[in-house]
């Protein structure tokens, strides 16, 4: 016969520690034994358990939408799940929390050697720790490097975890775990308002459940049911009314103006109706008028754009594009305070000031670690790609597969019909390779849509839904639909940021303002690299620029206008001179950074703050007409410099704190433990009472002290008995002398002042000797 003793046997014996104060009561098992069936499972408290799993599950899955692997990621979450709950039947929960860091280490290992051996060369203690400080204050997670294999990594770990200690009925650890990982993916920003606000009626009604289990529940907790309440109440109410606002790392993109901090620089949001900043950011010397580059990015989400991976310090020249190139010396002269490098692609090299700060990021944008000051200026050197046409529609159509995968990146969401329409397009214009492609999809973006910025923000995907349902957009739109036309060819695309050429004040010599934000594609061409496409129309923004700043002028506005420019028409190239209006295909462009589509157009596009790059931004509006952020803002909460106005998934995820905070923290006993201990350690915490009593109170805390050394006390054995049993070191024979006035103080009732005070101050020592520091402080006798 097994020596195991019965499931309700257990229980009782269980019941009976935990009201002799040898136990905290942990749930309805006993936290070293496995469950007897899963009853936990069938308890309602698992439905608020199941929405906070979910709303942390949806932002995974979301996450594999963009970058791939949702089904694997699927399968790997369902087994996890299914091994937690079985798992919760057989094992205890140390070796489930064992199992738990197991797989976690695991995963992470598998990871690192899935991130390719260049990018593992640049792992460190110190940049890992960076990394670790940024995902927590907002840098997304798609932008780690094989984003979909760190999904797949990390997420079946909390599931696994969730539901085995669903499944032994400890609701609200279950909950704390689901919620600790749908807080982590609202710290990086991942997690939207719906999320957040799932998480907390989750929480809530895990919480609500397992207290109305409790009989009494509503006499006993009713502040911990009035505090849940209370945060459902607030978050209902808050977080349909607090603005949103995009996290910032605080670890990234150090040294940047308060202007590029609302931004956010490595992530780009399509956004609705923006307006035009006419203020003047830079002056720019340069032999070629092109559109000035500032950054890239990668990763399409459907609804905008991510950058992907890491920047390193530039240490010497880059190689540049690898087709025949023509060297241009570009001065950058900043009149706001900027980190960003506004130069025609691809710049290759940094000197004057600021350019021992400079870095680089994986598609070659360079930038500095320190903002240049008004006035002063740094020179670039660019190496601007020379290719004909001709060469260009010859190139190569064998990509490195690398590129390949990153630049033909598609959200496993996007519609069937992007790809077919744009198969229509280029079937039309009988474009067999993949410049012609590309050149059949700018030209019909230019010429079947309007130029407008005043449009609503579009429901779902971005380019699907400006390729069907809307008629008219700014750079953003144009730009976002083409690179996801071209990526459906299988033809690795980028979008990329920065300003139009501005306005010529001479020769080689350009104003850039704010308004000349702009957004344009590069595609890729073997043997070349990367060339520019621009399908925005070129005659409606450049008339929509020349109105705001006419306008600017008029009223007055500051830092609208330096020496060399001068009030009245915009000298930059007249619409109806421009030959790439309207031109064929010779008249594309014909060199990566020329004057092909994209030379000579300024942009008048406000871009938004979403696509703000190290002093690269522009001001969004509200429905009301006036600025959501500005050039000069103080705060997010406004132009007075005051405290920002925190997101609606902050409030919402610290709401979600507090609550899971006091239900655990009544439910686990925590605050009746951190007494106990406060008072074992500290001698003026104890009071003064019976000397029986305390006699007594001191052997109930030498027993917790003990069962945590050594083992609990079993039921029906006497105090002698179990300090006799016990391998007590050298020291804790002094438990045995307050064993013997506990018995005195419980069997005779009598006890003298002195023996109590004894005990205590040995039970004080002993607890003491396990946390030195604190011994240090108040072992003073």
């Amino acid at each position: 016969m097994s020596g195991r003793v019965p499931g309700d046997q257990r229980r009782v014996a269980a019941a009976s520690r935990r009201a002799s104060g040898a136990l905290p009561d942990l749930g309805r098992e006993e936290a070293d034994e496995p469950a007897e069936d899963w009853s936990g499972l069938a308890d309602p408290a698992v439905v608020g358990v199941a929405l906070v799993a979910a709303a942390y599950l949806g932002v995974f899955f979301e996450a594999t939408n963009v970058v791939g692997g949702t089904a694997r990621t699927a399968a790997a979450v369902s087994i996890a799940a299914v091994a937690g709950a079985v798992l919760a039947r057989v094992v205890t929960e140390r070796t489930a929390v064992r199992l738990t860091a197991t797989l976690f280490a695991a995963g992470l290992a598998g990871y690192y050697f899935a991130v390719p051996a260049s990018r593992r060369a640049l792992f460190s203690v110190e940049s890992v720790a960076l990394d670790v400080v940024s995902l927590l204050t907002g840098l997304s997670i798609l932008r780690l490097a094989v984003a979909d294999v760190w999904v797949l990594a990390v997420a079946p770990v909390p599931t696994f975890l969730v539901a085995y200690l669903a499944g032994r009925g400890r609701h609200v650890g279950a909950t704390a775990v689901a919620g600790g990982t749908l807080g982590f993916l609202v710290c990086t920003g991942d997690a939207g308002g719906l999320a957040a606000l799932v998480g907390v009626v989750g929480a809530a009604t895990a919480a609500g459940f397992s207290t109305l289990s409790t009989p009494g529940a509503l006499r006993s907790h009713g502040d911990q049911l009035a505090a849940v309440l209370a945060a459902m109440i607030l978050v209902s109410a808050t977080v349909t009314v607090l603005p949103a606002g995009a996290a910032q790392p605080w670890a990234a993109d150090r040294g940047q103006t308060l202007e590029s901090s609302l931004g956010a620089g490595d992530e780009v949001e399509v956004v609705g109706p923006t307006r035009l900043s006419p203020e003047v950011r830079y002056e720019i010397e340069s032999p070629v008028a092109s559109n000035w580059h500032v950054a890239a990015y990668d990763t399409y989400t459907g609804d905008g754009w991510v950058r992907s991976g890491e920047r390193s310090n530039l240490e010497g020249s880059l190689d540049g594009p690898p087709g025949e190139t023509t060297t241009a010396n570009v001065t950058v002269t900043a009149r706001t305070e900027s980190t960003a490098l506004p130069a025609p692609w691809q710049a290759v090299d940094v000197r004057g000031a600021g350019a021992s700060t400079a870095q680089v990021d994986e598609r070659g944008a360079i930038r500095l670690g320190a903002a240049l000051r008004p006035g002063e200026e740094t020179t670039v050197e660019s190496r601007v790609l020379d290719a004909e046409p001709a060469a260009l529609r010859n190139a190569s159509t064998e990509y490195d597969s690398a590129i390949e995968e990153r630049y033909t990146q598609l959200p496993e969401s996007t519609p069937d019909r992007v790809g077919e329409r744009t198969e229509e397009i280029v079937a039309a214009a009988d474009a067999e390779n993949p410049y012609d492609r590309a050149a059949a999809v700018e030209r019909y973006l230019r010429t079947e849509y309007d130029y407008s910025l005043a449009v609503e923000e579009p429901e779902g995907d971005v380019a699907d839904a400006f390729l069907f349902e809307m008629d008219a957009g700014y750079c953003t739109y144009f730009a976002t639909t083409m690179v996801a036309m071209v990526r459906s060819q299988g033809i690795p695309a980028q979008f990329a940021t920065g300003y139009s050429e501005g306005e010529r004040v001479g020769e080689d010599r350009y104003v850039v303002r704010g308004q000349d934000a702009h957004a344009w594609v590069k595609v890729y061409f073997p043997e070349h690299g990367w060339v520019t496409f621009d399908p925005t129309p070129p005659s409606e923004r450049d008339e929509a620029r020349s109105r705001r700043l006419a306008e600017a002028r008029e009223t007055g506005e500051a830092d609208v206008d330096t020496e060399a420019s001068e009030p009245g028409d915009d000298p930059t190239t007249d619409p109806e001179d421009d030959p790439s209006v309207g031109a064929e295909d010779e008249t594309l462009p014909a060199a990566n950074g020329s004057n092909g589509t994209a030379g000579g157009t300024g942009d008048a596009t406000g871009i938004g703050t979403g696509i703000t790059e190290d002093g690269f931004s522009q001001e969004r509006l509200v429905q009301d007409g006036t600025p959501a952020g500005g050039v000069d803002s103080g705060a997010r909460g406004g132009e007075d410099g005051g405290l920002p106005i925190p997101s609606r998934e902050a409030v919402a995820y610290w709401l979600f704190v507090v609550t899971v905070g006091v239900a655990g923290a009544r439910r686990l006993g925590v605050a009746e433990r951190a007494r106990r201990a406060v008072r074992v350690r500290v001698p003026w915490a104890w009071g003064r009472g019976d000397p029986v009593a305390d006699a007594k109170r001191a052997f109930a805390d030498l027993e917790r002290l003990l069962a945590r050394r050594y083992r609990e006390r079993r039921p029906g054995e006497t105090p002698r008995a179990y300090l006799d049993a016990l391998p007590l070191r050298d020291g804790d024979e002094r438990a045995r002398a307050v064993g013997e006035t506990y018995e005195r103080a419980a069997y005779a009732g009598s006890v003298t002042r002195a023996e109590a005070d004894e005990a205590r101050r040995v039970v004080r020592r002993l607890a003491l000797e396990r946390t030195p520091v604190i011994g240090r402080l108040f072992d003073r006798e």
